[in-house]
């Protein structure tokens, strides 16, 4: 990595930098945090084929910031990110944007029972899998950009009810791949039956658009029961029928969270209808995620994440198995500096057209990844400047 670390020699002092002389700018409410992460990554399948795998070794410069503010009735955040990164083998894909990541948040409490919120963001990059959030499915390397918004209002409705409308419209698009939108309206009303037990119901529209394709409506009708057992302990269920090309199918979820002092542990299981970027369609997804995490003491954290992913047409076709594991260490050397590692395997058993470029008509693929980073940033700024709770006073 001689060659590689050479040229992120600058990112090495600006690090050091914001080590020895950075602080929040923090006023009572108002903060500004940079951060900075120089780190090394391995990744044995670049391109994401069932042969001739190619591998290399990364190496990466992020610069980043969040900023916001917060006052009695409105807060404003902001972040932003930029990966920097520099080939060892393939020179050729050495780039200045390998990955820029933007969020926005604004919250007004409009009157005492009424909050208006807004979440924006933006996300492009060269490993279109993140954008594959529900279904696990890996890709080739290709620019793909998502922005999304969701403006939402909350409404008391006494001291134990409260209603939420909110409109979320999302783009998808990925070079050579299908552009998507999506357009859904939804209506929820929550009932808290006892200081920790609540009741859900729900309503969504769903419009999904694609390039050259017909829309596809979709109706979500859902209800929910949910029961805390301490301040992270938790169990929820939700579920509900859903309508879409003239047919009715399941849409369910099953959450359980527990802590038990240095031990952390949540399983969730769902059946849910998702896309998959640059390609046009829904796919019905069955998913099973676990985690593990384990902190000996405060400042380390080690964690495993296995998860299997089950995704098919929901007009029947061929399926597509999705196998992750992952395995993560943190360890927070002071207030602005931490150290990061982890290790992802990624197999994919089927065929799903188009989901993976440069893979298609393929029946197993699979990439396992390394990272080792050290990130300069201040912890949970945000959240320390904002004292924990928000202008609708939630916490």
């Amino acid at each position: 990595m001689g060659r590689p670390c050479k040229r992120l020699g600058p990112g090495i002092s600006l690090l050091g930098g914001i080590v020895l002389g950075g602080t929040a700018m923090a006023q009572q409410h108002v903060y500004f945090a940079p951060s900075l992460s120089l780190a090394g990554a391995r990744d044995d399948n670049l391109f994401y084929t069932a042969e001739s795998r190619q591998s290399d070794v990364i190496s990466r410069l992020t610069p980043g910031f969040e900023t916001g503010g917060r006052w009695e009735r409105l807060s404003v955040a902001g972040r932003w990110a930029l990966d920097l990164e520099r080939f060892a083998e393939h020179t050729e894909l050495d780039t200045n944007r390998a990955r820029e990541a933007a969020s926005f948040d604004f919250g007004s409490r409009l009157s005492r029972p009424l909050t208006f919120s807004l979440h924006g963001e933006y996300l492009s990059t060269l490993t279109p899998g993140e954008l594959n959030l529900a279904t696990g499915l890996s890709a080739g390397r290709s620019r793909a950009r998502r922005s999304s918004a969701r403006p939402s209002l909350d409404w008391k409705l006494g001291a134990t009810t409260e209603a939420s409308v909110a409109y979320t419209r999302t783009k998808d698009d990925l070079a050579s791949g299908v552009a998507t939108q999506t357009h859904t309206s939804a209506l929820s009303l929550e009932h808290h039956l006892s200081p920790r037990t609540s009741a859900t119901t729900g309503y969504s529209f769903s419009r999904y658009l694609f390039e050259e394709s017909a829309p596809i409506d979709v109706h979500t009708l859902t209800v929910g029961w949910e029961r805390r057992f301490g301040p992270k302990s938790s169990f929820a269920l939700s579920g509900g029928p859903r309508y879409s090309n003239g047919r009715f199918d399941p849409e369910a979820s099953l959450s359980l969270q527990r802590s038990a002092g240095t031990v952390d542990t949540s399983l969730t299981l769902s059946r849910s209808l998702s896309t998959v970027i640059g390609q046009a369609g829904t796919f019905v997804t069955d998913s099973a995620l676990a985690g593990l995490s384990y902190r000996p003491v405060t400042s380390l954290r080690f964690g495993v994440s296995p998860g299997v992913y089950s995704i098919k047409d929901p007009a029947g076709g061929p399926e597509t198995r999705v196998y992750v594991a992952g395995l993560e260490m943190s360890w927070r050397i002071s207030d602005w500096l931490a150290l990061e590692s982890l290790y992802r395997r990624n197999l994919q058993r089927g065929i799903l057209v188009s989901a993976a470029p440069g893979g298609g008509g393929v029946h197993e693929i699979a990439r396992d990844t390394f990272y080792l980073g050290l990130v300069a940033g201040r912890k949970d700024a945000g959240a320390a400047a904002a004292a924990g709770r928000s202008p609708g006073g939630k916490p």
